[in-house]
Formats: C-alpha cells, sequence, structure tokens
C-alpha cells in the first residue's frame, strides 16, 4: 500500500518582537508545518510575492508609521491570495481594531498576550495543525 503523503503547512509570523517570534516558532515549527518570520510590513510584501502561506499569523503594530499595518498585511494578503487565513494579534486591540479585521477577511483576533495554545487551537480549526 503507498503511503499519501500530507500538503506540509506553510505559516508566516509577522512581529516586531524577535523574541516573541522565535518563541512562536520554537512552538509551532514541526515536520508537518514549516514557519517563516518577517518583523517589518517590507518583509512581508516581499515575502507574499515569493510564496503562498496557509496561513499568517500578524500583529498589528510593527516598526511602522501607520501603528496598524496588521490591518495592511490582511488587506494585502486577501488580495494576493483570498484562500490564505489571517490571524491578527495586537496588544492594543478594541472594538473597532476587530471589526476592521473581520471586515477585511481575518479568521481570528486575539488580544495579547495569546497562549501558543491558543493559537495552536486556532491553527487547529483552520486544518493547518
Amino acid at each position: 500500500m503507498a503511503k499519501t503523503r500530507q500538503k506540509k503547512s506553510h505559516i508566516l509570523l509577522v512581529d516586531d518582537e524577535k523574541a516573541l517570534l522565535l518563541a512562536f516558532k520554537k512552538f509551532l515549527q514541526s515536520p508537518k508545518i514549516n514557519v517563516d518570520t518577517a518583523e517589518t510590513f517590507n518583509e512581508v510584501k516581499s515575502m507574499l510575492e515569493k510564496k503562498v502561506y496557509d496561513v499568517i499569523i500578524t500583529d498589528l503594530r510593527l516598526t511602522g508609521t501607520s501603528k496598524e499595518e496588521g490591518l495592511n498585511i490582511i488587506n494585502m494578503t486577501k488580495e494576493k491570495n483570498p484562500e490564505t487565513q489571517v490571524i491578527l494579534l495586537t496588544a492594543y486591540g478594541n472594538q473597532e481594531i476587530m471589526e476592521k479585521a473581520y471586515q477585511l477577511g481575518a479568521a481570528y483576533y486575539f488580544e495579547k498576550p495569546v497562549s501558543v495554545n491558543v493559537l495552536k487551537e486556532a491553527l487547529m480549526n483552520l486544518g493547518v495543525m
């Protein structure tokens, strides 16, 4: 009987806090999941030109000027590949940001601090884990 090869999932983590990126990557990376990281909006833009991700987990605020780069990432992602799911994380959450995120097509919105277990559950619900 031939083995069926499972597709490897691709996740992009986006945050300007390098320690957080490394911690989440350590917990999410597995033989079935490839995790890339980016710290800036421009890095994300470049990476989306080269690769299609199953899920992007992004912070709302990166080291940029808009303070809402995460919303721009949702918008850009959905324009390039509508099937890519986006999870927005923020320490600066409010009802308006949450509504904007969902209107742009975010699959999940979580306020920081968020546990790795919560992210894993969301990824399972999205069929990535």
